[in-house]
């Protein structure tokens, strides 16, 4: 992405925590379709149905997007489902990034499918917040949001381009970083309980599985604790909790 300062805001870091913690609990993640994406980090606040997010002035994480704005940034407030125009894509365009605010309660729904449903409690708050990336389709400049009659919501749209970086690969041959379209790394990053952001291997992440179909209705594997390394895969910085509420 464009070179910026560092900088990491509680609201941005407290998200961070959530999607790192999201991407490996209970679920294989080469299995899972990617909650959020990246353009820096991996953040999320319980997006419905997959996607990628923006976050500015974050540096990208090992197999995350590198994210490029191609275009001002459109934004608009609505009352029930409305359509914003983006304008014909510049050059180099791959993918909307959009930004989604509840501005009351109700259920949002993005053009793919994804969704967020805000309460009371979430209108307007940093909790009644969520991105997601749609593809740029030829002949497609706008962005589509369903919601009931009565709820609104604001949408900031912005046209970029983004691409996969790669995963890094630390002395010991280990590949680290994050969930991408080509599977998981050696390491995955999450955040330990002591609030350090580390890495865990996705192998000891994955645990037991279901045998059958039958059981995997029920199952509901005990809680465990996993070591977090830096990046080398030895050095051990914290634990992280899979499994349980």
């Amino acid at each position: 992405m464009i070179t910026r300062t560092v900088r990491i805001d509680p609201a941005f870091s407290a998200a961070l925590r959530t999607e790192l913690v999201a991407q490996v609990s209970g679920t294989s993640a080469r299995r899972r379709r990617r909650a959020w994406g990246v353009a820096g980090a991996v953040l999320g606040v319980g997006l419905a149905g997959g996607g990628i997010a923006i976050a500015a002035d974050v540096l990208p994480l090992p197999g995350a997007d590198a994210v490029t704005p191609r275009a001002a940034s459109v934004t608009e407030t609505h009352t029930g489902t409305a359509t914003v125009d983006l304008g014909v894509p510049p050059d180099g365009v791959t993918h909307v990034d959009v930004e989604l605010w509840c501005l009351t309660a109700g259920t949002f729904r993005f053009p793919d499918g994804a969704s967020m449903t805000c309460s009371d409690a979430d209108a307007d708050a940093t909790s009644g917040w969520a991105g997601h990336t749609l593809r740029v389709t030829p002949g497609n400049t706008s962005v589509t949001i369903t919601a009931d009659d009565a709820a609104r919501w604001r949408l900031q749209a912005t046209y970029v381009s983004r691409e996969t970086t790669p995963w890094a690969v630390n002395e010991n041959g280990d590949t680290y970083g994050v969930v991408n379209e080509q599977g998981e790394p050696d390491l995955l990053a999450v955040v330990a309980t002591n609030g350090r952001t580390g890495y865990a291997y996705a192998d000891e992440l994955r645990g037991p599985e279901a045998s059958s179909p039958g059981e995997a209705v029920t199952w509901a594997p005990a809680p465990r604790t996993v070591d977090v390394y830096e990046s080398d895969g030895e050095t051990v910085i914290g634990e992280f909790v899979v499994g349980g509420s």
